[in-house]
């Protein structure tokens, strides 16, 4: 998928600024759509996702469950329908995908640091299930029945690792700046192996330990937003690129 792509990225293409979206599709394509107008059309975009989202075909049962955990809103929907039932969330965009899908929001923290430190102070009746992907960090189930709140853990998804597309690549072949926010470490790390070089790209990270990967890679700028969330990654990015191209 790519936006005011030109074929041969010559002339004025080749030093406009574009923006590499290497989020899976669905949550590339609704970061794109939330990019200002004048953004939309001033820079080249292009979406190019280094992690697809492959559903187990894991069957949920959650009649042993008071709740469940939600830390990505790729689990959110290819779970059932809540029918009203608690869910606990890790970033708002999660939390109104699950409102949308039937679930009652009890909490919503940015990360999965404060959404189990949240559960540990409130300590909700369980217990949870905790619908994620296959590849995770934190192992929140663990740590959340260990304080006394009973949680298990399904996986809904794999995220299996896909290169760079033909019109990612070629955005490396111009002189403009390249734009690119990294929303996870595992993220980080493939966009770090598929990239042909760094001189001119531009990283806005989720957090330090996204920025950490990629200086420690060479990729001398990087920024890291304020708090761990789309709307604040999405800020920088605007500002970014409206700097780059009023350059």
């Amino acid at each position: 998928m790519a936006n005011n792509a030109n074929a041969g990225y010559d002339g004025e293409a080749m030093t406009r600024p574009s923006l590499l979206i290497t989020r899976p599709l669905a949550s590339a394509t609704r970061f794109v759509g939330r990019l200002a107008e004048d953004i939309q059309q001033s820079v080249t975009i292009v979406v190019s996702p280094l992690l697809e989202i492959v559903p187990t075909g894991a069957q949920v049962d959650l009649s042993p469950y008071a709740g469940v955990v939600f830390t990505s809103s790729n689990a959110v929907a290819l779970a059932p329908n809540g029918n009203q039932r608690p869910a606990y969330c890790v970033g708002h965009m999660t939390a109104e995908r699950a409102r949308a899908a039937g679930w009652t929001v009890a909490a919503t923290e940015q990360n999965a640091e404060n959404l189990i430190a949240e559960l540990a102070r409130t300590l909700p009746v369980g217990p949870l299930l905790h619908l994620a992907g296959r590849h995770r960090r934190g192992d929140i189930a663990a740590r959340l029945t260990g304080l006394g709140v009973k949680t298990d853990v399904q996986t809904l998804y794999d995220q299996n690792p896909v290169d760079l597309s033909a019109q990612a690549l070629a955005l490396f072949e111009g002189e403009g700046r390249i734009v690119v926010p990294l929303f996870s470490p595992r993220s980080a790390a493939h966009f770090i192996e598929r990239a042909p070089k760094f001189h001119n790209v531009s990283v806005v990270a989720i957090s330090d330990t996204v920025a950490d990967c990629c200086q420690m890679a060479g990729i001398e700028s990087v920024m890291v937003v304020a708090e761990p969330t789309g709307k604040e990654m999405l800020c920088a990015v605007e500002k970014i690129l409206q700097g780059t191209s009023l350059a």
